[in-house]
């Protein structure tokens, strides 16, 4: 007996209405086409539904995928409600400075590493965190906007990591 795949649609989360809104808020960026606006969207919305079912596990977007969160949660009153109705809290931004959090937070780099903020390989481990969560949620990966070169200096992290604001 064989299991059938779902491939969850990021699209199903949003209504028509404020994917149309989003994309064009993306599309302010004249680097994005609508093609790449409406695909960094469905990765952050991808990201976003993984981190809130996951709320416990340390993950971070690419800086492609950071810029579509970025825009969305800056149109506040559709990000907060998109938040509310799909995990019942809010899904806060957690910017890290660079050189700091070890420093801070008096973590070792073992420690580091360990949460997901080491690297393997020049690699983000906190982004192959990520990507692996997001594809075991059931989305697709576009693998363009999830390059592993670098993160963004961002997290979800609210729930008691050492950079939570809690």
């Amino acid at each position: 007996m064989s299991t059938a795949v779902v491939i969850r649609d990021p699209r199903t989360y949003i209504a028509p209405d404020v994917w149309e809104r989003e994309v064009a808020l993306l599309l302010r960026n004249p680097a994005n086409t609508r093609e790449l606006a409406e695909a960094k969207f469905g990765q952050a919305i991808a990201y976003l539904v993984t981190c809130g079912e996951n709320p416990d596990l340390l993950m971070g977007p690419s800086e492609q995928v950071d810029e579509a969160w970025h825009s969305f949660m800056l149109d506040s009153i559709p990000y907060h409600h998109f938040t509310d109705r799909h995990f019942g809290r809010y899904i806060h931004h957690v910017p890290e400075l660079p050189g700091t959090t070890a420093q801070v937070q008096c973590l070792s780099d073992d420690e580091a590493a360990r949460d997901g903020h080491g690297s393997k390989d020049g690699r983000p481990l906190v982004l192959e965190r990520t990507i692996t969560a997001i594809k075991a949620a059931g989305f697709k990966i576009d693998a363009d906007l999830w390059g592993m070169e670098s993160a963004a200096d961002c997290n979800q992290c609210h729930s008691g990591c050492h950079d939570s604001p809690k």
